[in-house]
């Protein structure tokens, strides 16, 4: 075999292995998530749900108080990461959401609000319309 073939092959299989990772924690949330419960701890959460794919530290005061607890995230993509390193207030939809109190137990959480899905459209969508905007094209059901 090849070195070329050799270092392509290795490359696929560790694609394809983190593909796999991320499925399945996917899941491991999605399966646990209602689980959740208001005084959990983070290593509680973290045996429940696994390792969050975000972690917003907590808002602390000028002399030192906390004001808010950490925010942990699962389920994050490229942009909701890009969204959370610029703007770590703002909470993407398409995430589940774990709040922390300034005690470091978990206060609240939140579901997706809005599934992630592919930006094209699925075959199976007779909608006409993306996730942000109307279809310029009329349906062709008119």
């Amino acid at each position: 075999m090849s070195e070329l073939h050799a270092r392509s092959l290795s490359a696929a299989t560790t694609v394809l292995a983190c593909l796999l990772a991320l499925s399945g924690c996917a899941s491991q949330v999605r399966e646990h998530f209602s689980e959740l419960r208001v005084g959990l701890t983070p290593s509680e959460v973290e045996a429940l749900l696994g390792r969050p794919s975000i972690v917003i530290p907590p808002e602390v005061a000028e002399d030192g108080t906390v004001l808010t607890g950490p925010r942990w995230q699962y389920g994050d993509n490229l942009s909701t990461t890009t969204t959370a390193a610029a703007f770590p207030r703002t909470v993407p939809d398409r995430v589940w959401v774990v709040w922390f109190d300034p005690e470091g137990r978990v206060s609240s959480w939140r579901p997706p609000i809005v599934e992630a899905t592919s930006s094209v459209e699925s075959s199976d969508d007779q909608s006409g319309r993306t996730p942000l905007f109307d279809s310029p094209t009329p349906p062709r059901n008119r």
